[in-house]
């Protein structure tokens, strides 16, 4: 209630009687100190404000003088949406008077800024002392019945949205519960059903009706598991470690006819007024575990065939190896974490390393590339193995990759290195044969006919032939015949290099005394051997060497020198020693070599381009490089045209010592 003095409890000024005069100015401000209520009053005639209370200067911070004139106090404070009705209601005055309610802006003070207020006013009309009208404004702050009130209609705003909301909420629950595919039960602590929607129908064979108040145990669980249902829920109860709350489990449940089956189960307890109860989902997986079990087996299956195929199988993506089966591992002699934990290119030949890692790349990005060729990989124990590859892309755990299936073809390629190498020998056989046939019809022919030539004439004038030229045409024979002797000797040895008959077999001599000896042949054999310079040095210890390939050796390197060089140029062979090598240097100054006949020096039957009319089988110098290799040494020739020729060669031939 509004406690208005008793000097302005009268109706509209202009219409009410004359009142009685009001008390004194001491007595009024006694009364408007003791109110709560903001008052001012200003004269009608004039319109000055004449008095405002100590709750008036309190609130607005304002006196009587601050103020405009009585209809205008204020009203630069008021609301924009409220000043209009404000301006309306003091324009009427003095008149009847109003009662209004509207927002105007609080001065801040020193503790709080300016705030929004809400004011309730009333204005009435009393006589005063001087015979005039004194208008009587009122006011209170109300702003606290309008934020409680607001307040309130929220609140109940705000729980009819939560019920209706709930309401909502529940009836979208029981919708969602009736239609899902999981069977949704709740039990209450004694596992007696307290719910049982239809899929729990569909799946475990009784009706709502059915179920609601039986035991669970005796519905839907297995007697196998039934102690340990009733052992969790006990435990719960006493305040245990839930094992199978709030997380899936999987186990095994019992339908009306008998049939156990898989089913995946999420369990929560609920606290509510009426108690505690156990909720659930329950889904069957009884096909998923059976296709499970198919996809197991058939996965068992198919690492068994894959894990015991004859073929690598890689698959390989982002350079590295994902997945590989024991042979593939077999071909590398890796285990599969070291395989695994390197890019697959590291055991790649470095000669094979570009194409593989080409062709890896171009089949991850879909272009063409070739799908089967040959590489080599490098195997654990320092040998390389050559692999065939076949791939085919395809998607690894979301990731692009490639299914390679590797075949060691090593041996294949060794079969078919062997088969070319046969091949080849083959037609170098076919062609050394018809040069020997070219050679020996060539070359025999000349001391055939030297024989036969003299053997006519022996037999023509063989009596009245002198004895000296009788001795003559002999020695033709006899040097046609060795001359032939020889030459069947190379192809003799040639035959027997070719077959491997050929041994080496050193024991220990004196090199000089070998020397002399082969010297003293070429005495015999060569009339020309007159011309060869022997220089030993160095060769004081016996050493270890092939008698029998020496002579090859040097009985064909200097005949040759003899044989290709002027009758009055030198001929030299100077033999040294270096450690375990013995050296030996055979240099004339005779025709040379070609440079165009240096690369084939040393094969069968090869004759230089610039041998002209010279005779010869062109196997000596085969006969000599087989017989140094035999010998574990090497020979080098170092030759110009019309200059000479000298053969350098190196053997093995350690000191014999003791």
């Amino acid at each position: 209630m509004w406690r208005v003095p008793a000097v302005c409890r009268y109706a509209p000024c202009m219409s009410s009687p004359p009142a009685p005069a009001l008390p004194a100015n001491d007595a009024l401000a006694a009364i408007a100190a003791a109110v709560d209520e903001m008052l001012w009053l200003w004269d009608a005639a004039s319109g000055r404000v004449t008095f405002v209370n100590a709750a008036f200067e309190r609130y607005w911070g304002r006196t009587a003088a601050d103020l405009e004139r009585g209809p205008l106090a204020l009203v630069e404070l008021v609301a924009h949406d409220d000043i209009a009705r404000v301006r309306a209601a003091r324009a009427a005055l003095p008149g009847p008077g109003y009662v209004i309610e509207y927002k105007v802006q609080q001065p801040g003070t020193r503790e709080r800024g300016p705030r929004l207020v809400r004011l309730r006013e009333q204005a009435l009309c009393v006589p005063n002392a001087a015979g005039g009208q004194t208008v009587v404004h009122i006011a209170k702050d109300v702003t606290w019945q309008f934020d409680t009130t607001a307040a309130l209609r929220a609140e109940i705003s705000r729980r009819t949205d939560a019920e209706r909301n709930l309401n909502d909420a529940n009836a979208r629950l029981q919708a969602l519960l009736a239609t899902a595919n999981d069977a949704v039960i709740t039990i209450d602590t004694d596992s007696h059903v307290m719910d049982w929607n239809t899929a729990a129908e569909r799946m475990f064979g009784y009706s709502r009706a059915e179920a609601l108040g039986q035991l669970l145990t005796e519905l839907i669980i297995p007697r196998g598991h039934r102690a340990n249902h009733l052992g969790g829920i006990t435990r719960y109860l006493n305040g245990g470690k839930p094992q199978i709350m709030n997380r899936r489990v999987e186990t095994r449940a019992l339908r009306r006819n008998g049939e156990e089956f898989d089913v995946e189960i999420s369990i929560w307890p609920v606290r509510t007024a009426e108690g505690l109860t156990f909720s659930s989902f329950v889904r069957d997986i009884s096909r998923r575990k059976a296709a499970a079990k198919a996809l197991s087996d058939s996965e068992a299956k198919y690492r068994k065939v894959v894990e015991n195929v004859n073929e690598g199988i890689l698959v390989t993506a982002g350079g590295r190896i994902l997945y590989a089966n024991p042979k593939a591992l077999a071909l590398t002699g890796l285990d599969e974490a070291t395989a695994m934990s390197k890019p697959f290119i590291e055991f790649i030949h470095p000669d094979d390393r570009e194409r593989v890692l080409t062709n890896h790349m171009r089949r991850i990005k879909g272009e063409p590339v070739e799908n089967y060729y040959q590489f080599r990989v490098l195997h654990n124990d320092g040998s390389s193995r050559w692999l065939e590859i076949s791939a085919v892309l395809f998607e690894w755990m979301g990731t692009p990759a490639t299914l390679n299936f590797l075949t060691d073809v090593t041996q294949r390629r060794q079969a078919e290195e062997d088969m070319q190498h046969s091949l080849r020998r083959e037609r170098e056989l076919s062609e050394m044969k018809s040069r020997f046939v070219a050679v020996a019809s060539h070359e025999f022919r000349t001391p055939l006919a030297a024989i036969l030539s003299s053997v006519e004439l022996l037999d023509d004038y063989g009596n009245r032939l002198p004895d000296d030229e009788r001795k003559e045409i002999v020695g033709l024979i006899k040097t046609a015949v060795t001359r032939m002797n020889g030459m069947i000797e190379q192809v003799l040895v040639t035959s027997k290099l070719e077959s491997g008959r050929f041994v080496f077999d050193p024991v220990s001599a004196a090199v000089p005394s070998l020397l002399a000896q082969m010297a003293a042949e070429l005495d015999q054999a060569n009339p020309q051997a007159a011309r060869i310079a022997m220089q030993c040095e160095g060769l004081e210890d016996r050493r270890l060497v092939d008698a029998q390939l020496l002579r090859h050796i040097l009985m064909n390197l200097l005949g040759n020198a003899l044989k290709y060089s002027a009758a009055e140029s030198p001929v030299t062979c100077a033999a040294s020693a270096d450690g375990d090598r013995l050296h030996l240097v055979v240099q004339d100054r005779g025709i040379g070599i070609p440079p165009v006949d240096l690369p084939r020096l040393f094969q069968s039957f090869h004759r230089g381009t610039n041998v002209g009319n010279i005779q010869g089988t062109g196997i000596g110098l085969h006969i000599v490089k087989e017989c140094v290799d035999l010998h574990q040494g090497s020979i080098e020739v170092d030759s110009e045209p019309g200059r000479g020729t000298i053969f350098r060669v190196r053997l093995h031939a350690p000191v014999v010592y003791g």
